[in-house]
Parts: C-alpha cells; structure tokens; sequence
C-alpha cells in the first residue's frame, strides 16, 4: 500500500520542511502580533483599545482561506517579490503566505495573552511598581512570565492550529506537506495512501510541539514554584 514511498520520500520530506518553514514563521508573526494588539486592547487609549478589538474580532469571523487570498492577491498588486524558489515553492507565495497564517494567529494569541495576563493577581503589579520599577518593566519582568506559563496550553493549542491550517496555503500553490500529498496522489490515481502518510507526518509534528511544550511547561513550573520570577 505505500509503496510509493521509496520514489515519493523526497517529495514528503521538501512539503514537510516547507510546512516546518512555513508554520515556524507563522508563529514569530503571531506572537509577535498577539503581543502588540493585547497592549493595545488593554490600553488606557480608547482609540488603540477599539482597534485591537476591531482587528480580533474580524480576523476570528472569517474563515482562514479567504485571508490567505485576500493577502496573497493584495500583496501581488502591491509588492514584486523576487521569483525565487525554496523547496519547490517561490518565495512569492510563500510569504504573503505566512504573513497571513501570522496575521490570523496574532488574533488568537493577543486573547490568550489578554486572559493569562488577566489571571495574574494585581498583586504583582503593584508589588513590582512599589519596588521602584516602572510599568513596562514590572510588565514584561514579572506579569508576563507569570502570564506566559499559565497560558502555555492555550498557546501550544494554537500553535498546533496553525501547523494544521498551512494546509491552506495550497489553494495559493505553495507546495507544502498537503500539496505534495495531492500531487502524488493525483499521478497515482489514489489519493487515500498519500494522504495517510501526510496526516501521519500531521501528528508526528504536533505531537512533538505539544510534548516541547510539555517540557517548557514543567520547568517553568518549578521555576516559579521556587520562588523565581
């Protein structure tokens, strides 16, 4: 039944480092976005406040393929990118590409970092601006951390979410893991196998992001357990 997989590996092996590529990207957008937009949302400013709200709830109801092509056809018009090929696929699709898996994360992870930032205690703010420090400073060394850790399921959830929905990026001809899969399939006249093994490759991915995080997740655990902020 797979067979194929002695002449078809290196095509598995190129989608699946491109889905890796892709998705790594992604996320350091996402984070990136998720960060700014909850500074935003949780503001004293109305203005930037109702932006952030604007953005989270528009990027959450509409589906992700649609703002792949609304990017990727924007960008087209807008920027000539160079007609260079990584693994197969030119960087003119694989930016706008991720930019837009960045951009559908940031909206998601500005929520979990809104709700893990909410979960710690006033308590610590004010205890860090007792001691002298100023507001970004008791925000990003000591409530962040403490938000980051209680919220590390929720953000290897949506990492594992983006892994998935690079999927997409194959209605815009990025080779990725899905596409390879369809491509094989279609020379082999049966689909079922070629899939098989990429939803294998699927879980094997995510498996191994949700056990890394399992581990960031322990040791931050006995940090603060001892004390550490």
């Amino acid at each position: 039944m797979f067979d194929f997989l002695s002449k078809y590996y290196p095509l598995f092996f190129c989608g699946t480092a491109q889905t890796v590529i892709i998705s790594l990207i992604g996320v350091a957008i996402g984070i990136l976005l998720g960060l700014i937009v909850v500074s935003m949302r949780m503001s004293d400013f109305k203005v930037l406040s109702w932006l952030a709200r604007c953005y989270v709830s528009i990027v959450r109801g509409t589906p992700a393929m649609i703002q792949v092509m609304l990017i990727y056809y924007s960008l087209s018009k807008l920027l000539e990118l160079p007609d260079v090929s990584i693994l197969g696929s030119s960087i003119a699709r694989i930016i706008p590409g991720s930019i837009a898996l960045g951009i559908n994360s940031g909206a998601y992870t500005a929520e979990i970092f809104r709700s893990g930032i909410i979960s710690v205690p006033k308590g610590q703010t004010e205890a860090g601006l007792s001691l002298g420090l100023d507001e970004l400073t008791t925000m990003t060394s000591i409530v962040l951390p403490q938000a980051v850790r209680n919220v590390l399921p929720a953000l290897c959830n949506e990492f594992i979410s983006l892994i998935k929905e690079s999927s997409v990026l194959f209605y815009i001809g990025v080779q990725d893991l899905t596409a390879q899969a369809l491509g094989i399939g279609g020379t082999l006249y049966d689909f079922v196998p070629p899939l098989i093994v990429a939803a294998i490759i699927y879980f094997i991915l995510t498996f191994l992001l949700s056990q890394g995080v399992s581990v960031l997740e322990k040791k931050m655990g006995k940090k603060y357990s001892n004390g550490i902020v």
